[in-house]
């Protein structure tokens, strides 16, 4: 029975350092498909004037989708952008950045809202940077003090 309980513990605490190590993988992810987007959205304004929610509408990332969803609820795309950033996780930077970004883009003309694109898709550049390399160091560092955590719950139980 304390082999079991020791294994449970084992897997339990190497799972919830997998898991942190996943957080910050995912948002490294989060903030590159931003910037992807952003610098979809500066071509094709580029070459056309479209609206918000045209370009929202070409995209595919997990937030263009939620800006989509509640779109199609609200059928106002700032209301729906508001919206969407409101249900991000829970760090302010991005989604600051991200409000910012509607309020910069629709309050512009295309070279404007151009520039304004290039202006945040940098900022969105820097913060993937950074956020890759904290998954980087700290990512492994995470998987494995849930290991040893895990490990030493499991000696101690045994």
């Amino acid at each position: 029975m304390r082999i079991i309980l020791a294994l449970l513990a084992f897997f339990i605490c190497a799972f919830i350092g997998f898991q942190k190590s996943l957080g910050l993988k995912k948002r490294a992810d989060f903030l590159d498909e931003i910037s992807v987007m952003l610098s979809n959205f500066q071509a094709e304004i580029k070459f056309g004037t479209p609206e918000l929610s045209e370009l929202i509408s070409r995209e595919s990332g997990s937030f263009a989708r939620l800006v989509q969803k509640h779109f199609s609820e609200l059928s106002d795309i700032k209301a729906a952008w508001e919206k969407a950033c409101g249900e991000l996780p829970e760090n302010a930077e991005e989604t600051a950045l991200l409000r910012e970004l509607l309020n910069a883009v629709s309050k512009t003309n295309s070279d404007g809202a151009v520039m304004a694109l290039s202006l945040y898709s940098e900022k969105f550049s820097r913060l993937y940077r950074q956020a890759y390399d904290e998954f980087a160091q700290k990512g492994r560092a995470l998987r494995q003090i849930g290991a040893l955590c895990g490990a030493a719950a499991a000696i101690l139980i045994i």
